[in-house]
């Protein structure tokens, strides 16, 4: 039988097939390996030649017959969930009815009944028509399962238009007082399972995975998370390349740092578009050109490796190997080798459980308030609260989910929300979707007034009115395709999915014929009117919320304000524990210092594992806050200092804790053996670590007592804290010794600025942003203490600044200036480095290597050509990749 082993599809591609493998096993191309490809011969060939190759005449009929006999289909004829748990005597279509029953008393007054229980009945019939009972108690029993053991968890997507799920509590938003959209989540016509993420508190998403692969995969093949095809994107190829080309770490570490937003997300065939950025970190040097060939000849979406989805748990009545094979991944996580959409047209039940942080900010911040306060909060049920609206209006949004980017923060200072159909719309209007389709300005100045809303006619007007008239929710292009058009719910839901992945001019020219002739069918439209309704559905092409999944992200992010409003310490304390925000952790400290926050410094005998909250107003540094002591080696802290006590002295604590050189030296550095005798516990620490291993006791001690070492400054403690911790409790600011200096400059402090006026200005930098949506302009956040002003930097003033932008501590920069309650940005005209770390040495223009010839290692200053040519020097190129 003829069965070739197939790699390559063309001889060309034998060069990047090799350095590939290569890379994989860990070697570089001057290094033999018996599992090398051995030459170019693995590509297709026709029947003819492989006939002339293979000595045996029937092999390939062979082949063919084998094929044939091995040949299945996979496709279900329809949608298999598991058989779900069931009460004895009932069925899953009658218990999933009692179920929905019960909950229809509990989750709605008697004057709502009757609308929802009609809304009720007709998704009832719809699961009945596709059989999908067991599809809902599957997701309700996870649902069940969090609300039992204290865990937060709630339903978006699409599943919060559907009334069934609100009343199972899947979802947490009612669908009958906002007008969600059922269809956009399943009808009758659907060949695929419905889309139910289920977000669930991040600390805990492991436990309630352990759960259902307990539930679920207890024979060891139920359960199994999806896969996510991992591609090849510029940087990780030359990470692969570059080590096998025998290129130094650092050196392809630099290259691939120099890359920066400009190049990040390019496909490798297009790293000619960086060739200046390769220049500047390789010169000439030949692994230049050996580089940029096997670049190019990559394809677009080269595969790299499989990864575990971030949330998409297939379950399954029947053994998944039936389906392909079971592996773990490196975190011990099975996984099942098929994506989401091979699942999907598998029709297997794929429920999507997402970590999130802000639900573990909630669960803990709720635990702290209830330990300092003795309240408990109940986020399905949190006062509408006018103090909660008002700093809202101010543009007051760090740490709040969804809203705190600078976008959001300045659409909410300038539409000022006063409810939560307001925070929703919000929230969904800063959206690659609305953006692309120019919703975003017209939403703006009509809902501030500056323009009439247009009447448009029916059913347009009655389909848009929520929204201003705009197009802003991915139901309405379903209701526009419906009501409009002409279309079923099938025909909606593909139109909806072609045209927003529609490339080529021919495929949207056949939709929008669909389109105009349906909409003249249906409404009478004339092909203007219809060619300009299709076109903002064509233009809502970027990625866009469903209008429930907004009113899902609206209630965390408002139940997010109302806990930093009414108890901002342990808000603070939970937020930078579960670290879900976009800020630095000290740019985060530094703002609760308005909130009348304050942090207490790191102590050995105070701090736990986690940030906590002491008082209202006060929350402690944890252990874990400094870099290299994980969680474990905190737990093992604390615990010993429950156990054997406090820590009475520096020798105590190293008798004590087993813990290594390194970590002993970092605790005492971040000042967790006395915040202002630093110097002296380090002192005291090697002392100890020169004589006995830490954890032991000694007969006898050594001289601990250390000189008179002179006292960290005042910049010195910022450095360390800042490096070791990321947080400070001095609250100080890096920018705190430099004040006078730019004063001197003409800087404006940030908190001074005013709007209209053109001014220069200096921070530090906050944050860096460069969407490839933003047609080459950058978003910086620059901060002085609390305050922070957006930048927003043209491409030629990228251009002219690149290796200053992309290297900087901080900035002074100068241009005209627009501020809107506490969002302020300024257009950059004019900018240059503000150097702040006085511990960090100047970047130098070559690359930093490891002599290790002789003796301990010795950091050089090397240039790249140089380092490039010693490498050359001492491995030899294979053939394939000539200089």
């Amino acid at each position: 039988m003829a069965a070739p082993e197939i790699r390559l599809a063309d001889p060309g591609e034998y060069p990047l097939l090799d350095a590939l493998t290569c890379a994989r096993l860990g070697i570089d191309v001057s290094v033999p390996h018996p599992d090398r490809p051995r030459n170019d011969a693995q590509h297709p060939r026709t029947p003819e030649e492989w006939a002339r190759l293979i000595p045996y005449a029937d092999a390939l009929s062979n082949a063919t017959k084998l094929a044939q006999k091995c040949c299945l289909d996979l496709r279900p004829e329809r949608l298999t969930p598991p058989p779900p748990e069931l009460p004895a005597g009932l069925t899953a279509r009658e218990y999933l009815r009692r179920r929905a029953e019960g909950g229809l008393l509990a989750f709605y007054l008697p004057r709502d009944r009757p609308t929802a229980s009609i809304r009720l009945e007709t998704e009832l019939a719809t699961v009945e028509e596709l059989a999908l009972e067991g599809f809902f108690l599957s997701a309700a029993k996870v649902t069940d399962y969090c609300q039992e053991h204290g865990i937060l968890a709630a339903g978006r997507g699409s599943a919060a238009g559907s009334v069934l799920c609100y009343v199972l509590g899947i979802t947490l938003s009612d669908p009958v007082k906002h007008n969600l959209l059922f269809e956009r989540f399943l009808h009758t016509g659907r060949q695929t399972m419905p889309d139910v993420d289920i977000d669930i508190a991040s600390s805990r998403r492991a436990q309630v995975l352990a759960w259902v692969e307990q539930r679920w995969g207890a024979d060891g093949a139920g359960e199994a998370m999806v896969t996510n095809r991992i591609t090849y994107r510029l940087p990780s190829a030359v990470q692969d390349l570059g080590r096998a080309l025998g290129m130094p770490p650092e050196l392809w570490d630099r290259l691939n740092r120099s890359l920066g937003r400009d190049h990040r997300h390019d496909r490798p065939h297009r790293a000619a578009l960086a060739k200046e950025v390769f220049t500047e970190v390789l010169g000439d040097a030949p692994v230049k050109r050996q580089l940029l060939r096997l670049l190019g000849l990559f394809d677009h979406n080269f595969f790299r490796h499989h990864a575990p989805h971030s949330g998409g748990v297939v379950l399954s009545g029947k053994p998944l190997t039936y389906y392909g094979p079971l592996t773990r991944s490196s975190g011990g996580i099975r996984t099942l080798q098929f994506d989401k959409d091979d699942v999907e047209h598998l029709g297997l039940i794929k429920l999507d459980l997402l970590g999130l942080r802000m639900l573990g900010v909630l669960e803990r911040a709720r635990e702290d308030v209830t330990r300092l306060t003795g309240r408990w909060l109940d986020f399905g049920d949190l006062p509408d609260d006018a103090g909660v609206w008002n700093r809202l209006q101010l543009g007051d949004t760090v740490a709040l989910l969804q809203i705190e980017p600078p976008a959001q923060t300045i659409m909410t200072a300038r539409l000022r929300p006063e409810n939560m159909t307001d925070l929703a719309h919000q929230i969904a209007l800063v959206r690659p979707g609305p953006i692309q389709s120019g919703t975003v300005h017209p939403y703006v100045r009509r809902r501030l007034g500056e323009e009439p809303v247009p009447t448009l006619r029916e059913p347009l007007q009655s389909i848009l009115r929520p929204s201003l008239n705009v197009l802003l929710f991915q139901e309405q292009i379903l209701r526009l395709a419906v009501h409009y058009a002409g279309m079923d719910w099938v025909q909606a839901d593909g139109f909806r999915k072609q045209v927003s992945r529609a490339e080529e001019p021919e495929d949207l020219a056949r939709l929008k014929r669909g389109f105009l002739d349906g909409a003249r069918r249906t409404c009478d439209a004339s092909e203007q009117e219809a060619a300009e309704v299709f076109g903002w559905c064509a233009a809502f092409r970027g990625y866009g919320f469903a209008e429930s999944h907004a009113w899902a992200f609206a209630q965390h992010s408002y139940a997010s304000a109302y806990l930093c409003h009414h108890f901002p310490a342990p808000y603070l304390a939970a937020f930078l524990t579960e670290a879900p925000g976009m800020w630095p952790p000290h740019t985060t400290a530094l703002e609760a210092g308005r909130w009348g926050v304050s942090l207490l410094p790191l102590s050995v005998n105070r701090s736990e594992v986690a940030y906590r909250a002491e008082s209202t107003t006060q929350v402690r540094i944890p252990l874990t806050a400094v870099d290299g002591v994980s969680e474990e080696t905190a737990r093992q802290i604390v615990l010993e200092r429950q156990l054997g006590g406090p820590f009475m002295s520096i020798e105590a604590a190293y008798d004590r804790l087993p813990l290594s050189r390194d970590q002993h030296a970092r605790l005492a550095k971040a000042g967790a053996y006395g915040d202002r005798a630093r110097r002296k516990a380090l002192f005291t620490l090697t002392a100890l670590a020169n004589a006995r291993p830490a954890g032991t006791q000694g007969l006898l001690a050594p001289a601990t007592a250390a000189p008179e070492l002179d006292a960290l400054s005042a910049d010195e403690l910022l450095h360390l804290d800042l490096g070791l911790t990321s947080v400070t409790a001095s609250g100080r600011d890096l920018l705190d010794g430099q004040r006078s200096h730019l004063r001197d400059l003409g800087c404006v402090p940030l908190g001074g600025i005013r709007h209209g006026s053109s001014v220069w200005i200096a921070g530090s930098i906050a944050s860096r942003q460069k969407p490839p949506s933003a047609r080459g302009f950058a978003f910086f956040v620059l901060q002085d203490g609390s305050e922070r002003v957006q930048i927003i930097i043209s491409p030629d003033l990228w251009e002219a600044h690149r290796g200053v932008l992309r290297d900087a501590d901080g900035l002074v920069v100068y241009g005209p200036v627009t501020v809107q309650g506490r969002a302020a940005t300024l257009k950059a005209e004019r900018l240059m480095d503000l150097p702040l770390n006085r511990k960090k040495a100047p970047r130098p223009s070559g690359t930093v290597t490891a002599d290790t010839a002789s003796g301990p290692s010795v950091m050089q200053e090397r240039s790249p050509q140089a380092v490039v040519q010693e490498a050359g020097r001492r491995r030899v190129r294979r053939p394939f990749c000539p200089g």
